[in-house]
């Protein structure tokens, strides 16, 4: 298949006027979550074919105000989803999109671009999907191969990127919240910043389900301990609390320094997209 970028949907990047019912505030949302007057982003449909895993792959890119009018390179977080979603999900359900265009426009960001990769290697309908082990184990394994030996050099080749490490950080939510963790410990050398929200810990640390050996990736605490943030957040009525608590736990006895961010809140897009807005404007400081 030949690469490409198509445009999926493109948002002016001068001082934009959406519709009245576009700036219609939600009163379920907080200010920055609103969609406001000031320069928008365009996010854009990504279609590549992975070299090492043989399949069709596709992300979503986020690229700031401007970017079609400059020659300026940019930082480029990873941004993963959950296992009740896809590559538009976080745009869809958490109006990532939305928030950076607030928080750059506020000055309080500085401008980055946003790759959102699907995290499964196989298209499958959500309700369809089998919720065991076996079902994740090559899923989860072939998806870190594709990300570090074909995503990344692509996006890395195809945008006006930073490509180092320093410019380079990851995250992710429940089910990618731990493959932004195992992805993130076992490449220190890639990342500046590894972040997750709610992690579904199994598919990190659980070799059943395609994670990693955590022990032994803990056991390199110096080249972990690099990292500029390694920043782990869940809420305290979700589910995976505890497990997220322990693996806070494993880190301190490790000797990894790391930021355990504990908040209200159960397993929803509302924590997820609080976790975004503050962690964002963290990352690339140095």
């Amino acid at each position: 298949m030949k690469l490409r970028t198509r445009v999926f949907l493109a948002l002016s990047t001068v001082l934009f006027t959406p519709a009245a019912s576009l700036l219609a505030q939600d009163p379920d949302k907080p200010a920055w979550q609103q969609m406001r007057n000031v320069p928008h982003g365009a996010v854009q449909r990504f279609e590549y074919r992975s070299k090492s895993i043989n399949k069709a792959r596709e992300a979503i890119v986020y690229l700031p105000p401007g970017y079609d009018r400059g020659t300026d390179r940019y930082p480029v977080l990873y941004l993963l989803h959950g296992a009740g979603g896809d590559e538009s999900i976080w745009n869809q359900r958490m109006q990532a999109n939305v928030i950076l265009d607030n928080l750059i426009a506020d000055g309080e960001l500085g401008p980055l671009i946003v790759v959102m990769p699907h995290g499964f290697t196989n298209r499958i309908p959500t309700d369809q999907r089998p919720r065991a082990a076996g079902a994740y184990k090559a899923e989860m394994e072939e998806f870190a191969v594709d990300f570090v030996s074909d995503l990344v050099p692509l996006v890395e080749s195809r945008y006006r990127v930073v490509a180092d490490r320093a410019h380079r950080a990851i995250a992710g939510n429940s089910m990618n919240g731990s493959q932004s963790l195992a992805i993130g410990l076992t490449h220190p050398e890639m990342f500046s910043s590894v972040t997750s929200f709610s992690a579904a810990m199994q598919i990190a640390n659980s070799a059943a389900w395609g994670g990693i050996d955590m022990d032994a990736t803990l056991a390199n605490a110096d080249a972990i301990n690099e990292l500029d943030m390694l920043w782990v957040g869940c809420g305290t009525e979700d589910g995976l609390f505890n497990v997220n608590k322990l693996f806070s736990e494993q880190l301190s006895e490790a000797g990894i320094d790391h930021t355990f961010r504990v908040t209200p809140g159960a397993h929803t897009p509302a924590v997820w997209s609080r976790y975004l807005h503050e962690v964002t404007p963290q990352l690339f400081q140095r």
